[in-house]
């Protein structure tokens, strides 16, 4: 039997099939919170419907997270996990042993059986009154008696046994505890939510909204209770808990890639031979995707920091899963469409993008299946080959991983280059690139008759981070022009980006006071001394003497600045992002709020040792913006003018580019 992936009601789990829960798991331990948490997605879901002031939601049916689980068919085996217990209605129902969900199954029982409870109503009437339906049965191994429990659990038995629940079994207690605050939460918070949806206060009401949901089929249309099915192919137990042991330790999280996985990779998806694909094929071109996007370089040209997936392949079917909600839209709505997308794809539990695939691939069978499958994934072969054209492309690579920094949506990108004619020229999409760039620099201020830029460091932080970017990615690509052939070597490296924690850095210190305790205010002074006994004169060097032997320090931190040319500009310029430059977090621990020229030596000394620094801060402390060249160890007002001026000749392109979208 192969492993499946199916998509269940729990109104289709009520066939009085038998849950095995097995001795490897821990028993029932949801908390009131947990349970709480249910219900009342649970009923506000319910309410969605019943409320007429609101539109009914297109997916009607609520989600829960997967549960796997492995069919038991072998008698013997049966007999001997059920002991006195087994009977052939076991085997005829069914039994699945649960690997992974036994606390959520557990929880619906309990539910359930509290609602049938305040109907009155036994196993006979459930099937009467509801087309036969019987709720299944959950048997846990470590406990003897466990599933009879269950079975027997009503508001009147747990009072008359509370203590002795209390004293002999703390599974037993879980799981009472849980039922009796189910009925406390549908009497206090359920009440006010359904006050809140204008339905009233009555219990009964909301007791039936549960009920309804629960008893939900597929296809019911007043919503359904829905859960992610992974059935795994029946073998030898110690695999059972070797698979557990995985889910459990973090080594296996069925996101929707590993849900996705398991769709296509199915057996019977190839079981009309190789007319379209392999499975061994797909399989490896798989492998392959995930292996390219593990590699830091490829990942952070498409994604800034913090934006990691557990399975970086999720990241191609969230695209196709955007496109092809996007694709009758009009460009000018894709962002607040996008906004949508996202709001309802952080709800993991409902595994929109696998339900996406599973919807597509649902009834087809044979030829048809496998054609669909080839498809489909031809589709996600297609856009990974988009986005590897893209990373070995120097110039459109730097422009596609500064936007990706600057947070747009990379689905708008692939949409936009797949919409554009065949006989589009690269060049072509270089200036939608640029047209995207200047849209996230919409913030800048820009002084053209003194060919300035206005912002500054303490108002516009975020503004000054991305137009400091934008400069070394520009500056990359120039020099990637001037060569006959593209070159790898003038690509930023996105991924170092990510993990330096670069930051702006003021190039002339701003805080001329920052000093505060003796021995940094004479560590500061050594080193400045040491960087500067070439310039400083014997007269100097004695008044600097004499000042620390009376304990001056900061008299000799001034006249030290002094020597330096670092006290010319007023604190206004010095925020000006002529003064400003980005270098990662070490490197600026390093020197602090030191002079130029130790910045320099520092900095020097870090390319050295192999550091990236950002081409731009190199040019910077190479004086290579020091039109006069007088003396690479001062950085002068002249120095940022001449910087500033240069920044706003670079960038004005992409600050004033014309129809810049709103």
């Amino acid at each position: 039997m192969d492993n499946s992936i199916k998509q269940y009601a729990i109104g289709e789990l009520l066939d009085g099939r038998y849950f095995y829960i097995p001795s490897y798991q821990r028993g029932y331990r949801w908390t009131e919170k947990q349970v709480g948490d249910l219900l009342r997605d649970l009923l506000c879901f319910a309410n969605d419907f019943a409320n007429e002031g609101k539109e009914k939601k297109q997916d009607q049916f609520y989600c829960l997270q997967p549960v796997i689980a492995r069919p038991i068919t072998d008698e013997d085996k049966l007999k001997s996990m059920f002991g006195t217990e087994y009977n052939e209605g076991i085997l005829s129902h069914g039994v699945w042993e649960i690997i992974d969900g036994q606390q959520r199954l557990t929880t619906i029982f309990l539910l359930y059986k509290y609602l049938l409870d305040q109907k009155g109503w036994n196993a006979e009437t459930l099937k009467e009154e509801e087309d036969g339906k019987e709720l299944y049965h959950i048997c846990y191994a470590t406990r003897d008696g466990s599933t009879k429990f269950l079975e027997g659990l009503t508001m009147k038995t747990i009072k008359d046994n509370d203590e002795d629940i209390l004293r002999d079994n703390v599974d037993y207690f879980h799981m009472a505890n849980a039922f009796k605050y189910i009925s406390e939460w549908i009497k206090t918070d359920g009440k006010t939510i359904n006050i809140r949806y204008q339905l009233g206060g009555s219990l009964d009401n909301i007791r039936n909204s549960f009920f309804k949901l629960l008893n939900g089929m597929s296809d019911t249309k007043g919503g359904s209770v829905q859960i992610l099915w992974y059935e795994i192919a029946e073998v030898k137990e110690k695999n059972n808990i070797k698979e557990f042991q995985k889910i459990n330790t973090g080594k296996i999280r069925l996101t929707d890639a590993e849900l996705i996985k398991g769709l296509f990779l199915l057996k019977k998806n190839f079981t009309s031979g190789d007319k379209y694909i392999k499975q061994s094929e797909l399989a490896l071109e798989w492998e392959y995707i995930e292996n390219t996007l593990h590699a830091n370089n490829f990942w952070y040209f498409l994604q800034k920091k913090g934006y990691d997936m557990p399975n970086r392949i999720d990241l191609l079917f969230n695209l196709i899963y955007k496109k092809n909600a996007l694709k009758e839209i009009p460009e000018t709505e894709w962002d607040a469409k996008i906004k949508e997308i996202d709001a309802q794809l952080m709800d993991t539990r409902q595994s929109e993008i696998f339900r996406f695939y599973y919807n597509r691939f649902e009834g087809k069978m044979g030829e048809d299946l496998q054609h669909e499958v080839a498809i489909a994934w031809d589709e996600v072969m297609e856009l990974f080959r988009t986005l590897d054209d893209w990373f070995c492309t120097p110039s459109i690579y730097n422009y596609i991983g500064l936007l990706s920094q600057c947070g747009e949506d990379l689905c708008r990108l692939v949409l936009h280059f797949e919409y554009m004619p065949e006989t589009t020229y690269r060049d072509d999409f270089e200036k939608y690139l640029k047209k995207r760039i200047s849209y996230h620099l919409r913030g800048a201020k820009i002084d053209d008759e003194n060919k300035q830029i206005l912002n500054t460091y303490d108002k516009d932080h975020d503004t000054i981070y991305k137009l400091l970017l934008t400069l070394n990615i520009h500056l990359l690509n120039e020099q990637n022009k001037k060569l006959e052939s593209e070159s790898d070597v003038y690509k930023f490296p996105f991924d170092v980006l990510s993990a330096q924690n670069w930051d702006i850095e003021h190039i002339d210190s701003f805080h001329t006071n920052a000093l505060k305790k003796e021995k940094d205010k004479r560590d500061w002074i050594e080193t400045a001394m040491a960087d500067r006994k070439d310039e400083l004169k014997d007269d100097e060097i004695a008044v600097l003497k004499q000042k620390l032997d009376e304990n001056a320090l900061d008299d000799v931190i001034n006249i030290l600045k002094k020597n330096a040319q670092e006290v010319d500009a007023d604190e206004e310029i010095k925020n000006t992002i002529g003064n400003l430059t980005l270098l990662d977090a070490a490197t600026n621990r390093m020197y602090g709020n030191s002079l130029f020229c130790t910045k320099r030596r520092v900095i020097i000394e870090r390319i050295k040792q192999g550091v990236f620094v950002p081409i731009v801060t190199q040019y910077i402390f190479a004086k290579f913006f020091d039109e006069k060249g007088t003396n690479r160890s001062l950085w002068t007002k002249e120095d940022m003018e001449a910087y500033h001026k240069y920044i706003y000749e670079a960038l004005k392109e992409y600050i004033k580019l014309e129809e810049v979208e709103e």
